[in-house]
């Protein structure tokens, strides 16, 4: 039997040199070599490539995760390895703690490609690469290098495909795209904007408020304008065609609950109906102010409006208003007779029903938005990004952007790091900026303007599993208001820094806002009230998805607990166990992880919970999002709400659709003073019926669905 290397040369069959590459790779590894190697040999014929093998090696070791995480790291070990001889370049020690998954993403999405798309680099490459582009001197690139090769500190992925890479695109995350206005030109102006973002990988967010209503007589058409839905079909259209790499653009459309095309926009993603009525490929998300929910509260009457009716009256755009305003102005319409009654239930009623089957529309409470918005010197804040946790003032012809990072805490252990890692980010983001290739002008004039920045974290889940802290502890409350006072803390010193160096100052920064106790900026206090504080961001902090990221950094997605012990993945044709590092080691070291004990978890799908075996604080602390109560997770995003000065994107957990939990979750985010109410809506029997089942021995589990949470190319930070 020969095998084909990589010259292309042929050579006669050796196993044992299979074994000894195994060997090699596993070293400080709780791996078997032998056993891998005889799962291995089976698999080789006749004429197959080194690089084959390598896929086999790697494969094969990914599947016995469920034996150990770390065959997971030695799957990773034999591509990175593969790849480091392809290139030419040594394994450095942050290559070394990419697992199987890590490896793959990093090869297939990260990697900088050559003129054959073949990936050239290794993470550590990647990471050199970025460090050296957005640094001025030695000291900023050793600093922020020491933060990404820890893998303490991580960008979006944007900042790292694009960094220092010629003709590529933009390193910024996040659009904020206002319609122009309710005209051919400014609908047209408006698409191709949206169209250049996407191309550039930026995930976007539209504001539509402006439109007019399907009810809307158009003059010059001799009939009824095309509304929401057909508006929607365009923009449909337009993603699908303008793609990010090989797959589709995606938008959030935001609209008010006070438009009068709410209903039909509510049923957009519906998985029933009428083809023509849907845009499935699309996100949607509902702006709420807080009178609907008062009126929800006391069951009272809701008046919707067209855009169109409420100019024409000579009063001001409702979608500009917020709060007391936006009350008196909904008053006058409301007495002219501009406004058509529904019930405000009904309204919220359609809301739940599309979370339910579809887990969305996201919801975005307007007032809580605006009661602290840092950008209140250019507007109101009126909707949000593809994400929803990133909130800006927008404008027509003035598209706010955000350039995204992360902390990565599983791999910190204090408040100490954590600070340092924050303060590198600030200052690496703004090079972000400076540098960044924009998609238009509509775009740079508001991020330039802006110098909007969002730094949030992966793996809180990790960070208080190794602290063996359940999430429903008051240990965990008081670290989660710490690392984030901490965060935010020290973001507002190293960009006041940074202004102090520059001279500029963002103009909205009043001291005035921070006497209360709310000033965080080490060494500042004003000396008169009012005196500006010199900040060079308008915005610092938010927390998004990280999903993609999250795999990079072996860790779990941002400020969520794990939605199972146990899942599967799809990675190209094969379909992988993902199980918790965390819980296994914890049992190993007990003696407790067992074939019998694993034939328990995967007949439970990936819950601990009735499994007595298992010691009574392991499953406290090891409950899946399914099981903590949401009202815990709630309150902890209530909590660090004060420090996060942009939003959170927040996925929402109910094991069953039931009305009444879905409403009161959404009515205790907005009493919370939450921005966010819910990004997905997930409901665990919607899950299973949607899931695709591996079968394990004769039990099944789930595989981690696809969009939990949505895994867009622009906020992967």
């Amino acid at each position: 039997m020969k095998i084909v290397k990589r010259d292309k040369s042929t050579q006669a069959f050796a196993p044992n040199k299979i074994l000894s590459r195994i060997k090699e790779q596993a070293k400080g590894l709780k791996v078997n070599p032998d056993l891998l190697f005889q799962e291995v040999i089976p698999s080789i014929n006749d004429g197959i490539t080194t690089t084959e093998i390598d896929e086999i090696i790697a494969f094969k070791a990914a599947d016995k995760v469920i034996k150990h995480p770390d065959y997971s790291l030695l799957g990773g070990r034999i591509l990175l390895s593969r790849q480091s001889k392809l290139i030419g370049k040594p394994l450095q020690q942050v290559d070394l703690t990419y697992d199987f998954f890590a490896a793959t993403t990093f090869l297939t999405k990260y990697s900088k490609k050559n003129t054959s798309n073949a990936p050239i680099e290794l993470p550590s490459c990647m990471y050199e690469r970025v460090a050296s582009y957005l640094s001025d001197n030695e000291k900023d690139k050793y600093e922020l290098l020491e933060e990404i090769l820890s893998k303490r500190a991580n960008f979006a992925t944007p900042t790292y495909t694009n960094a220092g890479i010629d003709k590529r695109n933009g390193m910024i995350s996040c659009n904020l795209t206002h319609l122009q206005d309710d005209s051919i030109e400014g609908i047209e102006n408006t698409l191709t904007k949206i169209a250049y973002a996407s191309k550039e990988g930026a995930g976007i967010g539209l504001l539509i408020d402006p439109l007019r209503s399907k009810e809307s007589f158009v003059g010059s058409f001799n009939g009824n304008a095309g509304g929401v839905v057909r508006f929607a079909d365009m923009v449909q259209s337009k993603m699908r065609f303008y793609k990010q790499g090989s797959r589709s653009g995606s938008c959030a459309l935001y609209l008010s609950v006070w438009h009068k095309d709410i209903i039909d926009f509510l049923e957009l993603t519906s998985p029933v109906g009428d083809e023509q009525l849907r845009a499935r490929d699309l996100f949607t998300a509902v702006v709420i102010n807080d009178l609907f929910m008062r009126k929800l509260e006391a069951n009272e009457d809701w008046y919707t409006f067209c855009p169109n009716d409420i100019v024409k009256a000579g009063l001001r755009p409702l979608y500009e208003l917020y709060g007391g305003e936006f009350e008196a102005e909904y008053a006058k319409a409301v007495e002219l007779g501009l406004g058509k009654p529904i019930s405000a239930k009904r309204i919220f009623d359609s809301i739940i029903k599309a979370q339910v089957e579809s887990g969305k529309p996201y919801v975005l409470f307007k007032d809580n938005a605006n009661k602290r918005n840092m950008q209140d010197n250019i507007g109101v804040i009126k909707m949000s990004n593809l994400c929803i946790e990133i909130l800006q003032a927008s404008q027509p012809k003035y598209t706010p952007q955000c350039t995204l990072a992360s902390l990565n805490l599983s791999e910190h252990t204090d408040l100490e790091t954590i600070a340092k890692s924050t303060r590198v980010l600030v200052r690496a983001l703004n090079k972000v900026i400076d540098k960044n290739k924009w998609s238009d002008d509509w775009s740079e004039a508001a991020g330039l303007d802006q110098r909007a920045i969002a730094i949030g974290v992966a793996g809180l889940a990790d960070f208080f599993a190794k602290k063996k802290i359940s999430f429903e502890s008051e240990e965990a409350r008081k670290w989660n208001n710490d690392i984030f006072e901490t965060m935010y803390k020290s973001a507002l010193t190293e960009s006041m820094l940074i202004a102090e160096e520059k001279g500029e100052c963002y103009p909205a920064w009043e001291g005035s806002r921070y006497s209360k106790g709310e000033t965080y900026i080490e060494g500042w206090s004003p000396k008169s009230e009012g005196e500006p504080i010199p900040m060079y961001n308008s915005l610092l902090l938010a927390l998004m998805p990280t999903a993609s990221s999250a795999i990079l950094l072996g860790s779990f997605e941002s400020f969520e607990p794990v939605t199972s012990n146990l899942f599967t993945r799809r990675v190209g044709q094969g379909e992988f166990l993902i199980v918790n590092k965390y819980l296994v080691n914890e049992l190993l070291d007990l003696g407790l992880w067992h074939n019998n004990m694993i034939d328990k978890i995967i007949g439970n799908k990936g819950s601990v919970q009735n499994i007595m075996d298992i010691p009574e604080d392991i499953r406290y602390r090891y409950k899946d999002v399914w099981e903590i109560p949401q009202r815990v997770l709630l309150d902890l995003s209530i909590i660090r709400n004060k420090y996060v000065d942009q939003s959170q994107s927040l996925n929402v957990y109910h094991s069953d659709a039931k009305y009444s939990k879905i409403a009161s979750a959404l009515m205790y985010a907005w009493k919370g003073g939450l921005k966010t109410g819910s990004y997905y809506t997930r409901t665990k029997s919607k899950l299973e019926a949607n899931s695709k089942l591996a079968s394990m021995k004769t039990e099944v589990l789930p595989e981690k669905p696809k969009d939990s949470p949505f895994d867009c190319f622009g906020c992967s930070a």
